[in-house]
């Protein structure tokens, strides 16, 4: 009873930090979010209660400037205006527009989350943003749960590394929100059948949880399969590729589906980009209409692949990634990762380490592929959170299979680092929709104030609520290790056994 307590507690606290998240940022605040929200107002015949059709276009609908085109008041003017400009558009009706008639998205999604929808734009896409960070929080801890041995660190290595970019996304009503809460419980839950492939009682409710999280996923973009099938591989080598195997199997048995995992995603980005040689030294034009070559354009972005990883920690902002948070902020969140990729890599066997660095490989590959394909600069067309699944299943799957837990020393560190920038990043966050980027950060965010929802706490409740559950969070986190290193016998507390 005191363990399912202590986790409920941890799930409270990580949706109270979603939750202040999902108040951060005004309506329209992350990328195609126009788009997403006039798919979820219309449904798929584009007739429904806050909605109708274009008579003089079959293929477009038209509903409030708060759906259609919530960012573009604020958005286009620069990041030193504030959402304040929406009251001006609150009651007006927004041009035509698309909505997600050619099934760029599955319906799903959009088909659930519109039982959100009222005559209130602002009060409809809150409800939406904490029904999302509440599935994230159940999601998260129920999957934890089912490894007690490990779920402790499961949990610090997803905390090192949800803020800033994670947080606001599952706490968004993009659909990124629902694909990033599927791949994080689908990765614990299928590693846990695995594991316990011979234990039913452990197995059901394994298996419950991972056809939930490919369900979920699938429901809300397109490549979630991909994504899940690389992940089920991997997490499938690391259980099975044994250490006593000869370097040549090994070779064999890693680059085969490596091969036909690339094969496979590569179809299917020229199937979104069209075909594009990438072997043949072409000249063509690029999204921003600058004359290269094919070799040009991949020795640059070769050349800038560091700076698309460290998008996954805030390095290109949040929003439309106009929204420039403090240096700081992707600076700890990249440290905290550092050091918890470094201490797995050393504390892996050798074959896992071989894994975790071919997987890390295979995709920054198909980051430099996608780039190709779609004729662009890193910086441009393909955003880190196409790729945020990827590394946050890779790097839990390696923390899986580290054969010793963290020390006491790294988990402290990581607490600081991460709490540090979840805290300053959301009150960037909130700082970019209330007054705009000119005011200095350090001012009160209840005054001045130029936007807030006419609705629920103040801007500067939300923000000191939201950092301190995550840090409560970790308190918690770090609480509990001690008191299980306490009652486990020192014999047993350094190797984690299965």
């Amino acid at each position: 009873m005191r363990y399912i307590a202590i986790r409920a507690l941890m799930a409270l606290l990580l949706f109270m930090t979603l939750a202040a998240w999902s108040m951060g940022s005004a309506v329209g605040g992350s990328p195609d979010e126009g788009f997403v929200l006039t798919s979820i107002w219309c449904g798929k015949t584009g007739e429904t209660p806050f909605c109708r059709q274009d008579p003089e276009n079959p293929n477009a609908v038209i509903v409030p400037t708060m759906v259609r085109e919530p960012y573009a008041c604020y958005n286009e003017p620069g990041q030193a205006y504030s959402a304040g400009c929406q009251e001006s558009i609150r009651y007006t009706e927004g041009p035509p527009g698309k909505y997600n008639t050619e099934d760029l998205y599955p319906d799903r999604y959009f088909d659930i989350t519109r039982s959100f929808v009222g005559a209130d734009v602002e009060e409809s896409v809150v409800k939406i943003r904490l029904f999302n960070s509440f599935i994230a929080a159940v999601m998260i801890l129920s999957s934890l749960s089912l490894d007690r041995k490990r779920d402790l660190d499961w949990l610090i290595t997803l905390l090192a590394v949800l803020a800033p970019v994670t947080t606001f996304f599952i706490s968004s009503v993009n659909t990124s929100s629902w694909l990033l809460i599927g791949a994080i419980g689908f990765v614990i839950a299928f590693s846990s059948v695995i594991r316990n492939r011979r234990k039913i009682f452990m197995l059901i409710p394994a298996s419950a949880i991972t056809i939930f999280s490919y369900w979920l996923a699938n429901s809300s973009r397109h490549e979630s399969k991909y994504i899940l099938l690389f992940l089920a591989a991997t997490a499938i080598y690391y259980e099975f590729l044994h250490t006593n195997l000869r370097p040549r199997r090994i070779a064999l048995l890693v680059i085969g589906p490596i091969l036909i995992f690339m094969y496979v995603l590569l179809k299917y980005v020229q199937k979104v980009h069209g075909d594009l040689n990438i072997f043949d030294n072409q000249i063509f034009e690029t999204y921003e209409t600058f004359t290269l070559t094919t070799n040009d354009l991949l020795l640059s972005n070769f050349i800038d692949l560091p700076k698309f990883i460290m998008g996954f920690f805030g390095g290109w902002g949040l929003g439309w990634f106009e929204l420039e948070l403090t240096q700081i902020v992707y600076l700890f969140s990249l440290q905290a990762f550092v050091l918890l990729a470094v201490f797995i890599f050393q504390k892996s066997r050798n074959i896992h380490r071989t894994i975790f660095v071919a997987c890390f490989t295979i995709m920054c590959i198909a980051i430099l592929y996608s780039n190709q394909q779609a004729k662009s600069e890193i910086g441009n067309v393909i955003q880190p959170r196409y790729f945020l699944p990827f590394f946050l299943g890779i790097l839990l799957l390696g923390a899986l299979n580290k054969t010793v837990r963290y020390p006491i020393s790294i988990v402290i560190s990581v607490a600081i680092l991460a709490t540090i920038s979840n805290s300053i990043s959301l009150r960037d966050t909130i700082r970019r929709y209330t007054t705009g980027q000119d005011v200095f950060s350090t001012k009160s965010l209840n005054s001045p104030r130029e936007w807030w929802w006419n609705f629920g706490p103040q801007p500067e409740t939300v923000w000191i609520v939201g950092s301190l559950a995550f840090a409560a969070l970790f308190a918690l986190i770090i609480y509990e290790r001690q008191n299980e290193v306490i009652s486990i016998p020192k014999s047993s507390t350094a190797e984690i056994s299965d």
